[in-house]
């Protein structure tokens, strides 16, 4: 009969391997997975766990107390999640990890979601196309493994695909040129002063995502970490920021050239945002053809509008620039 034990641990303990590790197990050596890093949320994090199998670690999973509330209920994620295909495992594994975040005084699961949505978090529910670069992968099976264990759908994701790549409709260039009258200045981010122009995006982004579904606030040292991270893939002629007469950014685009797409020139549109002040409306619009414009020029054959939650402001900009979905996410919700 197999013995089925699970260990708690976390970042710098002895048998931390286990759980960082386990990918490794999991995937085969040249799959997409194995070139992906992957973080864990120390500010909120309350234990890693490991599920051993006759000594062999076979699930993992991570529990976060994030101070956020998801229908006024309190809310824990679990996040990290990777399991074999055995039933028993990952229940047995999701089970205790239920039973740790009641004990927290957790009301709520939401999963996968490592930490905050400023992590990676949500589910795809389908491999029908590659991945393109930061787009998380695992196993299918991992929905499967949610939906048995009582989780529910509550939010849902897609990522759209733009072949077309046209731009420049009158409507939009309409409001560039009023943009433009109104002192608003549009430009590439300065790599040579990155730093910088972290310090005015800061408060520009944590602002403007303030009232995004399961929001949580981000220290200047973790979002100047995550930054700078991310400086690895800028282009700055895809990152552009838009600042008023007074030299507020009121608008932010960041793009990025997919990586992964080695058969043509791709790019990601992860993040559109704007000053939520209605004499900016549509400014979204104008820096998106900006970047559609400069990348048609270049010779690129596709832009992909990822990660946007169902009927948010930035799906109707990927219509507008004829966005097709392509791929679907799922994050997933218990009442404890």
């Amino acid at each position: 009969m197999d013995e089925l034990k699970i260990i708690k641990t976390k970042p710098g303990h002895a048998d931390f391997h286990l759980f960082e590790n386990l990918p490794k197990r999991l995937y085969p050596a040249d799959s997409i997975r194995q070139r992906q890093s992957e973080t864990i949320n120390k500010e909120f994090l309350k234990d890693c766990y490991v599920l051993l199998k006759n000594g062999e670690p076979e699930a993992r999973a991570a529990l976060y107390n994030n101070p956020f509330t998801c229908n006024e209920l309190k809310t824990a994620a679990l996040g990290n999640y990777e399991s074999t295909a055995d039933k028993e495992v990952s229940e047995k594994l999701l089970r205790f990890a239920i039973d740790e975040a009641k004990k927290s005084g957790a009301e709520f699961l939401i999963g996968p979601m490592n930490g905050s949505t400023w992590d990676s978090y949500r589910f795809s529910i389908h491999h029908d196309t590659s991945n393109f670069l930061l787009e998380p992968f695992h196993h299918l099976y991992y929905n499967g493994q949610f939906l048995f264990s009582g989780f529910l759908p509550i939010s849902k994701y897609t990522s759209s695909i733009d072949k077309e790549i046209h731009f420049d409709h009158p409507e939009v260039l309409k409001l560039d040129k009023q943009f433009a009258d109104a002192g608003v200045t549009i430009r590439n981010i300065n790599m040579n002063d990155y730093e910088g122009e972290l310090k005015k995006l800061y408060p520009f982004i944590t602002e403007a995502f303030k009232t995004n579904f399961l929001y949580t606030p981000i220290s200047w040292e973790t979002f100047r970490s995550k930054y700078l991270e991310a400086a690895k893939i800028i282009n700055p002629e895809y990152v552009l920021l838009a600042e008023d007469a007074e030299c507020n950014v009121i608008g932010f685009i960041f793009c990025y050239d997919d990586l992964f797409n080695t058969n043509e020139k791709s790019l990601v549109i992860k993040t559109i945002a704007r000053d939520k002040s209605k004499q900016w409306a549509g400014l979204g619009h104008v820096l998106a053809n900006r970047v559609i414009r400069l990348v048609k020029s270049k010779g690129y054959k596709s832009i992909i509008h990822a990660f946007m939650i169902e009927q948010a402001t930035s799906t109707a900009i990927s219509k507008d620039f004829l966005g097709t979905v392509y791929k679907n996410y799922v994050l997933y919700g218990l009442k404890l």
